[in-house]
């Protein structure tokens, strides 16, 4: 916010001070559920836009100094909540975008994808944190494109259980989850009841099978426990398949 910027007019401030000229494009409202000490409510959201001029940083990189470029224009769209409650923090988004920003559904494009960061991240943990994939002793571009291809497909798979186990809490597990899947998980966890077991809970017991406590103030499990579960429970399918070869 601090970042000095030169403003449509040539005039030079801060990041900041240039976005108190941001010219209004429209208002809508979002809900926002309950959390830990914060009631659920209503927030009345202002969309503003400004566009600002970057200038080369004092401290500039070898590659920024080859490539030739002397500054950054680019379109600032400011979401920021007008009513938010006494003791409250105020919804607050400055997004930065080369997208052209001249309508309020020019602006509503880049708030989407936004608020699709969050998913983004979590794809790039699953991969990272759980799978650890910078730790493999591939180095090649040859070699890691088939790898991250594979991670690639049980990555989202696992995702789309977390997303389901989220957002469809009575979901069943027999309906999302392969039945090799259970069948391994009942060989794990004699007591499981597949019958009643839901994508939620499946989710979690994966975890736990990669040492994930799934006690009450636990929280939710991490990607690690989750990976290291799914390993194991590969495992226990390799096991069945040799069994039914022999």
């Amino acid at each position: 916010m601090h970042r000095n910027v030169v403003a449509e007019n040539g005039d030079k401030l801060s990041l900041k001070e240039a976005l108190q000229d941001a010219r209004e494009l429209g208002r809508y409202e979002l809900n926002m559920p309950s959390r830990r000490g914060v009631k659920a409510r209503t927030a009345k959201i202002r969309v503003s836009t400004v566009q600002v001029t970057f200038p080369l940083p004092r401290n500039r990189s070898k590659w920024l100094k080859e490539c030739g470029i002397k500054e950054l224009s680019t379109n600032v769209v400011l979401v920021e909540e007008t009513n938010a409650p006494k003791g409250v923090t105020p919804i607050g988004w400055v997004l930065l975008t080369s997208l052209p920003v001249e309508t309020f559904d020019d602006a509503w494009q880049v708030i989407e994808d936004y608020e699709n960061r969050w998913l983004v991240e979590e794809y790039h943990k699953a991969l990272k944190t759980g799978c650890s994939i910078e730790l493999h002793a591939l180095r090649t571009a040859e070699r890691l494109e088939p790898l991250i291809g594979l991670i690639s497909v049980i990555g989202t798979r696992l995702i789309q259980m977390k997303l389901v186990g989220r957002s469809q809490k009575d979901a069943k597990a027999s309906t999302h989850v392969p039945a090799s899947w259970l069948k391994c998980l009942k060989l794990a966890r004699p007591k499981t009841k597949l019958t009643d077991l839901t994508v939620y809970e499946f989710f979690r017991k994966l975890a736990m099978l990669g040492g994930f406590l799934g006690r009450t103030g636990d929280g939710e499990p991490g990607w690690q426990s989750v990976w290291h579960g799914y390993k194991k429970l590969q495992s226990l399918l390799d096991g069945m398949r040799l069994v039914k070869a022999i």
